[in-house]
């Protein structure tokens, strides 16, 4: 009976393990999921083909004159792999006084989230360069010359300007007047500030704020309430920001899951030792850069 109780300790604490792993990873807490389009994945490389803006209604005259779409840039999403690994030895099953078998999978959950976490974040700790995700056009997610196929023009999504009251309300001007293929408006209307831990006093100031901030006017704050702010302390850089759309950002800033998060085990029986792992495959990036201006200050 010894043996037996040996090979199945692990099968026996299998369900209420992973029900401690989900459910501190299921709980609330994630930022980047607030931005990314979460989508699922049945493939090994994921492709995003951008499809260019038609022009206006043109007056009948009697025959339809038909538009068509120009075809833009190809973003690749390649999948890629992601593990860690447990051991619980059977004398810790028989003598756990301290718990540590519950602590384990909490631990083991707690990596798998704060890893997603780090990912989504790189890729605007890294937006005004390449080295984590380039876009269709090869640029960084802000860049100031973002081209397009069928027009010789270029755009900028990228700012050096410190944080203040002004600067928002100049990034949501440079926001609007941001335009497709065929010149038009793409009716961009940032509602979203994205801002590291050192920035978040006077995002809500700025927000929050009836009369205008920092003057002794009456005048109203044009700023107030008409922004969510979002604080992300996994943002490296303490004066960076970032102004968003949250309707093309959804649309556009893209995070596909391969593999969702998996709580598997295996025993050995030689060494009394039941082994458990996480796994997890997915990718993660931007298939446009119209949804935000980001302000590398």
């Amino acid at each position: 009976m010894g043996l037996i109780a040996s090979e199945n300790f692990g099968a026996l604490l299998d369900p209420g393990l992973r029900k401690i792993f989900m459910d501190e990873y299921n709980a609330p807490g994630s930022v980047a999921e607030q931005l990314y389009g979460v989508e699922k994945s049945n493939k090994a490389v994921e492709h995003d083909l951008g499809i260019g803006g038609l022009g206006d209604l043109e007056e009948f005259t009697g025959t339809i004159p038909y538009g068509d779409f120009s075809q833009q840039y190809r973003t690749s999403y390649v999948h890629r792999e992601w593990v860690k690994g447990i051991k619980i030895e059977r004398k810790l099953v028989d003598d756990d006084v301290y718990s540590i078998i519950n602590k384990r999978p909490q631990q083991l959950a707690l990596v798998a989230k704060r890893t997603r976490e780090k990912h989504g974040a790189s890729l605007f700790n890294n937006a005004f360069n390449t080295s984590v995700f380039a876009g269709g056009d090869t640029k960084a997610l802000c860049a100031t010359d973002h081209s397009a196929v069928g027009t010789s023009s270029t755009q900028s999504n990228c700012g050096s300007t410190s944080f203040s009251a002004t600067a928002v309300e100049g990034t949501r001007l440079l926001g609007m007047a941001f335009r497709d293929e065929t010149d038009n408006l793409v009716d961009i209307m940032f509602d979203t500030i994205l801002v590291p831990p050192a920035l978040e006093e006077m995002a809500n100031i700025i927000v929050k704020t009836q009369q205008t901030v920092g003057s002794a006017n009456n005048d109203i704050n044009y700023s107030y309430q008409r922004y969510k702010v979002i604080v992300w302390p996994r943002l490296t850089s303490s004066t960076s920001w970032f102004m968003i759309d949250s309707k093309y950002m959804k649309l556009f800033l893209k995070w596909f899951d391969r593999i969702p998060v998996e709580f598997n085990k295996d025993k050995d029986f030689d060494t009394y030792v039941s082994k458990w792992s996480v796994y997890t495959r997915y990718s993660y990036g931007f298939s446009d850069y119209k949804w935000v201006y980001g302000h590398n200050v």
